[in-house]
This record gives C-alpha cells, sequence and structure tokens, in this order.
C-alpha cells in the first residue's frame, strides 16, 4: 500500500509563495536547520526551538514546515518537492526577549529555488503511509510516542466512546445511528496524509478514506470547530494528545475502549492527569511512534551533522556536545512520551502490544515533569537502596 499517490494537493502546497517581503531569507538565520514536520509536533519544534537557539556551546535555529506525515514521508525519500512556501523559526533570546512558545512563530523566506529538509517526521508508522523501503541516503530514528484522542466541547455531556460505536459513527455517519454523533457536518476530522486520522483509522478499522466528517488540513482547525459548534451534544473531534492538552479548558476528552477491552479509558491515569499512564502500560491503544529522518552520504554518514544531533536529542540518545538543556524534560512538557518510560511496544499501528523494556527506563523522572513521582531521591551521598540513580531518582532499572 503507498498513500503517497492519495495525496497529490498537499504536496503541491509546497511550492505555493507566500513569503512576506518583510520576512528574512531562512539561510541568513544562525546556523539554520530544515525540518518538515507533522502540525502535532508544533508545539515541540517552539520548545525545542527556543532552547536550541540559547543552546551553548552550539546553538541552532529550528526552521519548520508542517504538513501530513505521509507528505513528510514521501518528500524525504523521493525528493517531491522543495518547500518554497514561507517556513516558521524560533528565535533567541537576544534577538526576541519578548517570544515565548505561547508566542506565533517567527515566519521566514526559503532561499530561491526552495530548500529540501535537513530532517523529517512522520507521527506514526512509516508503514501506514508506504511499504517502500527507505533510500540509502535516509536515516530513520524512532522518537516519542505520541497518543491521539477523541475529544468535546465542554458543554458535551459525553465522557466516553467504544470501538464498535467509532466505527459506526466514522464509517456510516447518520446511517450509523450512534446517539449523539449522527450528524456528519459535527464530525471534525483530518485529511488522508495525517497521522491523527491514520492513527485512529488503524485503531478502529475504518480505512482513513471512508471516514465520514468534516476533513481539516490543521488541527488549529478542528479544535476551533469543536469550539464553535452550535451543538456540542453532536460535535466530535479528533486530536494529537498533546494539542488537546493545551485545550483542555475547552475541550472534554473521550475515554476509549478498544476492541475485546472491558473498559474504556483515557489517555492519562485520570482526566486531570497528564502521566500518560495508561498509554504507557497498554491500557489506552490509540498511539503511534515519532519517527525521525535526517540525509546520510548512503554510508549511514550524516551529510549535516547537526540534523544528527538535533534528531538524536529527540529520541532521547546521547548527544555531543552536551546541551545545556534537558530534551527529554522538553519532550515530556509538550506531551509525548519518551521512549524510556514506555512498557509496552507494538509493530505496526493499530497492532497488538508486547511488554517492553527500554534500556535505561526514565519513568521517575518522567513522572516528576508531567505529574508527581513517589520514587526515592539519590544522589552520591544518598544511594538507592534498590534500583538505579538516574537523573536524581531510583529508577527500577
Amino acid at each position: 500500500m503507498n498513500r503517497f499517490a492519495l495525496s497529490p494537493l498537499v504536496v503541491l502546497a509546497l511550492a505555493v509563495p507566500r513569503a512576506d517581503a518583510a520576512n528574512p531569507t531562512c539561510d541568513t538565520l544562525s546556523n539554520p536547520i530544515y525540518l518538515q514536520v507533522g502540525d502535532t509536533q508544533t508545539n515541540l519544534m517552539k520548545q525545542l526551538g527556543r532552547a536550541l537557539r540559547d543552546n551553548t556551546p552550539n546553538p541552532i535555529t529550528l526552521v519548520f514546515f508542517t504538513s501530513g506525515s505521509c507528505t513528510n514521508i514521501d518528500n524525504f525519500y523521493n525528493h517531491t518537492a522543495a518547500i518554497t512556501a514561507t517556513m516558521s523559526y524560533i528565535p533567541s533570546i537576544a534577538e526576541n526577549p519578548t517570544w515565548t512558545p505561547a508566542s506565533p512563530t517567527l515566519s521566514c523566506t526559503p532561499p530561491t529555488g526552495g530548500v529540501f529538509p535537513d530532517v523529517g517526521n512522520s507521527a506514526l508508522f512509516v508503514s501506514s503511509c508506504t511499504t517502500q523501503p527507505a533510500p540509502a541516503t535516509v536515516a530513520s530514528v524512532t522518537g516519542a510516542i505520541q497518543a491521539y484522542v477523541m475529544a468535546v466541547p465542554k458543554a458535551s455531556s459525553q465522557v466516553a466512546i467504544t470501538f464498535e460505536e467509532s466505527y459506526f459513527v466514522y464509517g456510516f455517519g447518520q446511517a450509523g445511528m450512534v446517539t449523539p454523533w449522527t450528524d456528519p457536518t459535527q464530525l471534525f476530522i483530518r485529511t488522508i496524509t495525517k497521522s491523527t486520522l491514520l492513527t485512529w483509522a488503524a485503531n478502529i478499522a475504518v480505512p482513513g478514506d471512508k471516514w465520514y466528517g468534516q476533513r481539516f488540513d490543521g488541527s488549529p482547525q478542528v479544535v476551533a470547530a469543536l469550539q464553535a459548534s452550535t451543538t456540542p451534544e453532536t460535535a466530535l473531534g479528533i486530536l494529537g494528545a498533546e494539542v488537546y492538552d493545551a485545550n483542555r479548558a475547552t475541550l472534554t476528552e473521550l475515554a476509549f475502549r478498544a476492541k475485546d477491552q472491558y473498559a474504556a479509558y483515557w489517555a492519562d491515569s485520570t482526566p486531570t492527569s497528564r502521566d500518560k499512564q495508561n498509554v504507557r502500560d497498554g491500557h489506552y491503544t490509540v498511539w503511534s511512534p515519532t519517527v525521525w529522518m535526517y540525509n546520510t552520504d548512503g554510508s549511514g554518514n550524516a551529510v549535516n551533522a547537526n540534523a544528527k544531533y538535533v534528531v538524536d536529542m529527540i529520541a532521547g540518545h546521547p548527544v555531543t556536545p552536551v546541551p545545556s538543556f534537558d530534551p527529554n524534560v522538553i519532550v515530556a512538557n509538550v506531551g509525548l512520551v519518551p521512549d524510556c518510560a514506555m512498557r509496552v511496544s507494538r509493530q505496526f499501528d493499530g497492532g497488538p502490544f508486547s511488554l517492553y523494556q527500554p534500556q535505561a527506563s526514565c519513568t521517575c523522572k518522567y513522572l516528576s515533569i508531567v505529574d508527581t513521582t513517589t520514587c526515592a531521591t539519590c544522589d552520591t551521598a544518598t544511594p538507592c537502596a534498590t534500583g538505579v540513580c538516574r537523573n536524581g531518582y531510583c529508577e527500577e532499572f
């Protein structure tokens, strides 16, 4: 299966000029790295971009363009289209001391002829987009886990949805007769190249091109549609968990009961937690790994060392030089789950789980960032009674 062929309009959009003459040219920015990422990764780009721009001793400017995961893979594998549209970048504190990750990104104009990305991103398994093997000139690294949720407006009384209900709601629309979600104009979904749609499609057995609902190119449009619905009881949308996390004041996540489960679960242990406990231990099933790609010379050597530096950092791998911040803190804070905090794994989207033990656990540290932890603390003067002292906590292994 190859979904690359399903997205010509999206690919062509990469070449639609939207540059503002007032924007700087992207290649004039300090040490730029060009990325093509899913829009679910925007918060990561903002948080990591700020830290990297002020990093010592290796400051880097993240310059990025958002598109669907399948489009991103296609462009990285096949150089389908140079990016000529306006790109986003993150400034340093010295350049813009008032900018924060809550602010809009700044814009720059790609150099004449456009650019092909140094880093590509997919927020689901590559196999959900194509069976084409990666070219010898592309290295792929599995990054943090991305969860996906179904959400309703705060005014809705709905609290949960089942696999069977989801199948009939999105697979049959009004004919599915699942009250209250019988109005396809109030079902807010994504376009066919997007990881949010394809991951959910794999988990409810409805092919992505068969879904009923209003298709939106970006997550912000789904959020806006849910927030603006005049019939909130009938409204239902799909979002990345980190997008939902940023909009909890106006939206409610539905607990999801997967096929063959006896209960419905949130991505987190409770509606107010951010611990992604049910993702990490396998109770919540709708998630995918993020995949990060960079260019090589065909022999495994990175064409751009800083591109590999950024990818390894996002994936939680040791990097040299050591950054002046903790990348895992940033990954956790934006709603992603570092691989070192997972206890289950899968081989394809919607696939069965198997028990998983990362090489070195970071669960205690992860919980200290996103929620609370009962793990014992430790240092050189206070060793662990059991486990391994890592990042100030006694980790299980």
